[in-house]
């Protein structure tokens, strides 16, 4: 842990009205929306991933500066240009509620923020996607009591604010209270303030005389904490554990899910985006179809999310990933006007009692052990 500055940086300085709500909260039949017209999906059921830069460089953090408010952009200039400074990044930072948990939780940009983590953690590509397409990584030290598992959805953001994040990753952060990450547009979608935090990298700079010039520089009650004094680094973060990010469905080879039959009800547009930003991307997203066993398909109002393709058993990898997309729907049912859930070979209804097994059909895409299927009401 860092000394009693950086908590205090946190505590008091940061926005702290952040936190979690009821997980799988049902909102009320009313809420449902759609009409019959069937629309598509422009491009694709997601936008394209956002690209991060690869690392060039590491730099080691060594101080937290944390206001309240948004740090100016000529703060942030000056700040780049004081003697002995090497690297700057900008945070959005906050102790925030996630998962039932309060942590210190950073919003930052992946294509920066990299080159100040452990090494093992600054070299993963996949790492940084996935925190780049809106997940959320967490430090090892919080991932083993199990309450946030990996590939798992957990409620987060303000109180006025709630939102969902997916854990994707679990990672050595580098940086005592710092547990969590998340992109910077995540943390705007949570609520989080924008802007309100410096990492500084500064090797061979005086610290104390280093603060006094950011003192007079930075807005009034921002507050500065020294970073990475060896006696303050987590053990669990001197190791070198690589980070685990979360499987995905088999036979992805793109940044994005192409849609097939691409015409669907409003309700299902809204719901394959939703599942698609959260869970994103699969092999393909199969909608609109014709023909006598079409049935909601025929109708623009179910969507198979496959898990892998050509008709094979998806990995045990894809299936956990096939649980959590199932599980997601049923939690947010009826905000999502969610009729029918369909996934290895159960069928889960909105009326209720649970999950119930279906007759053998004769093959695996048929059983849907290959794909989670989902129909809309309307």
């Amino acid at each position: 842990m860092l000394p009693a500055a950086v908590g205090m940086a946190l505590a008091v300085t940061l926005v702290t009205d952040v936190v979690v709500v009821a997980s799988g909260r049902l909102d009320g039949e009313g809420d449902r929306a759609g009409d019959d017209r069937l629309v598509s999906v422009a491009g694709g059921a997601a936008p394209q991933a956002p690209v991060v830069a690869p690392l060039t460089k590491r730099h080691t953090p060594h101080l937290l500066i944390a206001g309240s408010g948004t740090i100016p952009a000529a703060v942030v200039d000056r700040t780049r240009r004081l003697k002995g400074v090497k690297g700057v990044t900008v945070v959005d930072a906050a102790r925030a509620q996630v998962g039932g948990r309060r942590m210190g939780l950073m919003g930052v940009d992946p294509s920066s923020f990299r080159s100040f983590a452990p090494a093992q953690s600054a070299e993963s590509d996949q790492l940084w996607q996935t925190v780049a397409t809106g997940a959320l990584a967490v430090s090892f030290s919080m991932s083993q009591d199990g309450s946030l598992p990996l590939g798992g959805v957990v409620q987060a953001g303000r109180s006025d604010q709630p939102g969902q994040v997916r854990v994707g990753a679990y990672a050595a952060m580098g940086i005592g209270d710092v547990d969590a990450v998340v992109s910077r547009k995540k943390a705007r979608a949570l609520g989080m303030p924008q802007g309100n935090a410096l990492v500084v990298s500064a090797p061979k700079a005086d610290a104390k005389a280093l603060s006094k010039q950011l003192k007079r520089i930075l807005p009034a009650g921002t507050r500065i904490a020294r970073l990475n004094a060896p006696a303050n680094i987590p053990a669990s973060q001197k190791t070198r554990r690589q980070p685990r990010v979360t499987e995905r469905p088999d036979g992805v080879r793109s940044a994005r899910s192409p849609i097939t039959g691409n015409m669907m009800t409003a309700t299902l547009r809204t719901l394959v985006l939703e599942i698609d930003g959260m869970f994103g991307p699969f092999p393909t997203i199969g909608c609109y179809r014709s023909g006598a066993d079409a049935q909601d398909h025929g109708h623009g109002r179910a969507c198979d999310f496959m898990e892998s393709s050509g008709g094979r058993m998806p990995s045990a990898g894809a299936m956990r990933h096939g649980d959590q997309v199932a599980q997601y729907a049923i939690s947010n049912a009826r905000r999502l006007g969610i009729s029918y859930v369909i996934w290895k070979q159960h069928i889960w209804n909105i009326r209720g009692g649970g999950w119930r097994p279906m007759g053998d059909r004769g093959s695996i895409t048929q059983n849907h052990y290959d794909h989670v299927h989902i129909s809309v009401l309307r």
